[in-house]
């Protein structure tokens, strides 16, 4: 049997683009990204391409996507539900392919269908009687309201608590917060008003790539931003006294 051609109807602008404008927009590079991901540069750059033909299996590819757009602050079900509906697009079968011609006709048992047309009638009436019996016995929802695409996240609002050191984005910021022992928590971008909580005697130390976007607090107090706008900063460590800070 032939197979039918297929041809790509991908625009310049699909998920893979809109990724990269996302990236490009926080001044991240590939190796960046990868650094913060442990993503290989090449997948990153096929998912931004939407090659498919140089990523692994699909069930590693959706995982590295799902952590992609997690690393820029975006909800990583309705990425992947984004990619999958892209690619989808790009395996369209041309309209002109030629057809199929059965050599051999099937001939149907006579009465075979009358017998199926009463069938047809009395599996329709029985989902309909059970679709409004269902319909009677459900109660009414409120629908679901769905993400639009890469919306930005409402967090809500902590609870400042003595005791626990607050980290507050006021912009968008890639932050990375290793414990005592030094192992990395969590390195990624936070989106406006995200926030991390810790205690205070736990030796957190904290690594931002602008560090006016970032407000201190301790307790229900607040210290002041870790540093200048747009100051990168590696390896400090919270504590109450921190001199590089923008006091209010």
């Amino acid at each position: 049997m032939p197979q039918t051609p297929v041809i790509s109807t991908r625009s310049d602008d699909h998920f893979g683009t809109r990724l990269q404008s996302r990236r490009e927009g926080f001044d991240l590079s590939i190796s960046d990204l990868s650094a913060s991901t442990h993503i290989r540069e090449d997948y990153i750059a096929a998912i931004e391409r939407l090659d498919e033909t140089k990523l692994p299996a699909i069930g590693y590819a959706l995982g590295f996507v799902r952590t992609y757009a997690q690393a820029l602050g975006l909800d990583g079900d309705v990425a992947v539900k984004d990619y999958k509906a892209d690619i989808a697009l790009t395996r369209v079968p041309l309209r002109d392919a030629p057809h199929v011609i059965l050599t051999r006709q099937l001939r149907l048992p006579r009465g075979f269908v009358s017998a199926l047309s009463v069938a047809t009638v009395a599996l329709m009436v029985g989902v309909w009687y059970g679709t409004q019996s269902e319909a009677i016995a459900a109660p009414t929802t409120t629908p679901t309201t769905v993400l639009p695409e890469f919306a930005a996240l409402e967090p809500a609002a902590p609870v400042l608590t003595d005791g626990l050191f607050t980290l507050r984005t006021t912009a968008p910021s890639w932050i990375k917060i290793s414990d005592a022992s030094g192992t990395a928590m969590i390195s990624r971008i936070f989106v406006t008003g995200e926030t991390w909580q810790g205690p205070t005697d736990g030796g957190y130390v904290v690594s931002v790539r602008d560090a006016g976007a970032v407000e201190l607090y301790d307790g229900a107090a607040l210290i002041g931003t870790l540093g200048a706008a747009g100051q990168p900063i590696d390896g400090l460590t919270l504590s109450r006294d921190l001199p590089t800070a923008e006091r209010p």
